[in-house]
């Protein structure tokens, strides 16, 4: 088969639109709105296999400056892995995951990534090893919240705006493990949380949340500097609520003793290199899966 590899190619229109569309038939993600409000990260560099100019097989690695137990250091997560239909079964993604490997392991203190049931095998053929997650909930006392909150619209320029400049001088949620990518924090902002973003204007911090019933989700707290649980609540408080669960480490939150440390059910997350918390009971922050 004549296929030529391709990677690091988003100058390249052709190639890129032939990606996107590579991405919606595989895995039903239209990237084109990332892309159009300009928040496209050249840190998520694709490896691909083309035939001719049609994309046959390929995934990227997205360079991540990340906080793990206080350090800064260079992570590379994997994703968007696929082969079209009558391209598979013949080694194409496994040849691009050892490409992708020797391309980054030199400069990247270890690899992750996020993967359904059947591609446990796949991975663990390709050196990677699957570890459970777990994540903290805690009791709370309900309270009314204050007024001094806003609902953003993230297709609101203003807003969209605002959003942008607090990820950007962003600290991480957490320096147990954190995560500093304000473009990839947009991606979040514009496909999976954009329902549940809110700016608290006196710490000038977004909280993403959800309610449902009384139990209360943080997906990510974005500030220049992370305020404690206490002095967030007051204002995304609600009388009914019973438990609040983090979708980060809550070293920075310090909301207190955990009512419970749960396992993240059907987790994927695989690692492959020195990853320093490994055997702990660690969580990756939401906004951190490409």
């Amino acid at each position: 088969m004549n296929l030529t590899l391709r990677e690091n190619y988003w100058d390249q229109p052709i190639l890129k639109k032939q990606f996107i569309d590579f991405l919606i038939r595989i895995h039903r993600l239209d990237l084109s709105l990332w892309d159009r409000f300009g928040y496209w990260d050249t840190k998520y560099r694709p490896f691909s296999f083309f035939k001719d100019n049609l994309l046959v097989s390929s995934l990227c690695v997205y360079s991540m400056d990340m906080t793990v137990q206080g350090k800064r250091c260079l992570a590379a997560q994997i994703s968007g892995v696929g082969t079209l239909p009558e391209f598979r079964r013949q080694g194409l993604n496994l040849k691009l995951i050892r490409k992708a490997i020797e391309w980054a392991a030199p400069n990247h203190d270890f690899f992750f990534l996020f993967a359904d049931k059947e591609a446990y095998h796949f991975y663990k053929k390709c050196g990677f090893c699957r570890v459970d997650e777990y994540k903290a909930v805690y009791e709370i006392s309900g309270v009314p919240a204050k007024e001094n909150i806003v609902k953003l619209n993230v297709r609101n320029k203003k807003h969209r705006d605002l959003i942008y400049r607090c990820a950007a001088g962003r600290e991480p949620v957490s320096d147990i493990l954190g995560i500093r990518n304000e473009r990839l924090f947009m991606f979040w902002c514009l496909y999976f949380l954009k329902d549940d973003i809110y700016y608290i204007e006196e710490l000038d911090t977004l909280v993403l949340y959800e309610r449902q019933e009384r139990l209360l989700t943080i997906f990510d707290v974005v500030g220049k500097k992370v305020p404690p649980f206490s002095e967030i609540y007051p204002y995304i408080g609600n009388n009914n609520d019973k438990t609040v669960e983090f979708l980060f480490m809550t070293d920075k939150m310090n909301p207190g003793r955990p009512k419970e440390i749960r396992l993240i059910e059907d987790g994927g997350t695989h690692l492959y290199g020195n990853f320093p918390l490994e055997n702990s009971e660690f969580l990756f922050p939401c906004t951190s899966h490409a």
